[in-house]
């Protein structure tokens, strides 16, 4: 959809097909993407969700004739022992299996479907390969998600890097210190 600057913010009534990649791994992103989906249908377009996550997820929400379900598995979640515990050499071991890997694989098979169902805007809660694949394609993409995670993310970077300063500040007091005291001995 283009919508010229002169157009004011209207928007166009043109019947839209989105191709809707939500990663499968959780139901937050999937049930978040429930909500967006509905209101885009209601609008009158055809969505196509491809996604790992459970059909159920949509259909017992949405009835339509315009949701269309495509079980892909095309990114993977974190490897976890239990709920807060997440084994990160095995869930890199097992993204690079899912997804970087195949990437070729995918890309081309992602840019022949999503010209197969005549896309007009990929949207990505949030699946890497599906802007890399819209691009390709020569279709517009955006992505949509809660960036909470990114934040717990960013504050987890920030004291670390903190506690990293108070250690090396630690460290190089107690060096200056071993040199002052040899100096002086």
């Amino acid at each position: 959809m283009r919508i010229e600057e002169c157009e004011g913010v209207s928007a166009s009534r043109k019947h839209l097909v989105f191709a809707y990649y939500v990663t499968g791994h959780g139901f937050g992103h999937a049930t978040r993407v429930v909500e967006v989906v509905r209101n885009l249908i209601l609008a009158g377009h055809d969505v196509h969700v491809v996604t790992g996550a459970p059909d159920f997820v949509f259909t017992s929400e949405i009835q339509s004739p315009r949701l269309f379900i495509r079980k892909v598995l095309l990114d993977c979640g974190a490897v976890q022992a239990d709920a807060l515990t997440v084994d990160r050499l095995a869930s890199l071991e097992k993204y690079s299996e899912t997804a970087v890997k195949p990437r070729e694989s995918i890309l081309a098979t992602e840019i022949e479907w999503l010209n197969s169902i005549k896309a007009d805007l990929v949207v990505s809660d949030v699946v890497p390969v599906a802007c890399r694949a819209a691009a390709d394609a020569g279709i517009r993409s955006v992505c949509v998600t809660n960036f909470r995670c990114l934040m717990k993310s960013r504050t987890r970077v920030l004291l670390n890097i903190m506690q990293c300063w108070m250690l090396m500040r630690r460290m190089v007091t107690s060096v200056l210190l071993v040199f002052l005291l040899k100096k002086h001995a």
